[in-house]
C-alpha cells in the first residue's frame, strides 16, 4: 500500500488514521471511477469484515470512519483519501 504525497497530505488534513486506510484498502467495496481509477469505500460490510481481523478496539473505532474512501491509480498507488459526504445515521 503506497500513498502519493497528495494522499499523505490529505490524510493529515482530514485526520484519517493509517489503520482506517489499511482497512479500507483491504476490506472496502470497490468500484471503477474515471477511467482506470478505482474507489474503495469503508462501508458497514467492510467494517464487519475488518472486525474479524483487527483487535476489538480498532474494529469498534472503524465505525466512526464509515464513508471514508480511497482513490487508487492505475499503478496501485493511493491517489487521495477522503471522508464520504453523508454521515451514517443511527437507528
Amino acid at each position: 500500500m503506497f500513498l502519493t504525497r497528495h494522499a499523505e497530505a490529505r490524510q493529515r488534513q482530514r485526520s484519517i488514521p493509517s489503520y482506517v486506510i489499511a482497512a479500507t484498502y483491504a476490506f472496502g467495496s470497490d468500484h471503477a471511477v474515471r477511467g482506470s481509477l478505482t474507489a474503495y469505500t469503508l462501508d458497514r460490510q467492510a467494517v464487519e469484515l475488518a472486525q474479524e481481523s483487527y483487535p476489538a478496539s480498532v474494529g469498534k473505532a472503524l465505525n466512526k470512519y464509515l464513508g471514508v474512501y480511497l482513490i487508487i491509480g492505475d499503478e496501485g498507488k493511493i491517489v487521495t483519501v477522503a471522508r464520504g459526504r453523508c454521515r451514517p445515521t443511527h437507528h
